[in-house]
C-alpha cells in the first residue's frame, strides 16, 4: 500500500467521463456479486449449514472492506465521480472535499488540544497529525 498522501486529480472531461464508467462498472460488479452472497446466504438453514453461513459472511465483508478503502468511492460521501486523495493512516480514499473538511477538522482539534500523537488525549505527547 502507499505509505504517503497523494491527490489523483483528472482535469480533462473525457478522461472524468472514462474514469466514472470504469468507477460504475466496478460498483455494478461489487453490488451483483454482494447480492449474489446474501441470496446464496438467506437460502441456507442457520441449524444445518452454520460454517457455509461464516464462509459467506466473511467473503462479503472482505468484498464490503474492500470497496470502501477502494479509489472507487469516497470513503465518507460514497461519492463515485469526484478526484480523490488517500489517506496512509486510515489506509483508504476520500474526495477532496471530504479529505480537505477531516484534515481541517484534526488541525482544529489537535490546535484545541483534543487530539494528541500516541497519547490518547494526555498533553505529554506531540500533537496531531
Amino acid at each position: 500500500m502507499m505509505n504517503k498522501k497523494r491527490t489523483i486529480s483528472i482535469k480533462d472531461p473525457r478522461l472524468q467521463r472514462i474514469r466514472n464508467s470504469l468507477q460504475y462498472i466496478i460498483s455494478e460488479a461489487i453490488i451483483k456479486e454482494r447480492g449474489e452472497l446474501i441470496r446464496e446466504n438467506s437460502k441456507l438453514n442457520l441449524d444445518d449449514h452454520r460454517e457455509q453461513i461464516k464462509i459467506l459472511s466473511d467473503k462479503r465483508d472482505k468484498l464490503d472492506t474492500a470497496w470502501k478503502k477502494s479509489i472507487c468511492v469516497c470513503s465518507i460521501c460514497g461519492s463515485r465521480t469526484s478526484d480523490m486523495t488517500f489517506n496512509p493512516d486510515a489506509e483508504s480514499w476520500y474526495c477532496v472535499k471530504c479529505y480537505q473538511g477531516r484534515h481541517e477538522f484534526y488541525i482544529t482539534r489537535a490546535r484545541q488540544g483534543e487530539i494528541w500523537k500516541d497519547g490518547g488525549g494526555r498533553p505529554s505527547t506531540g500533537w496531531f497529525p
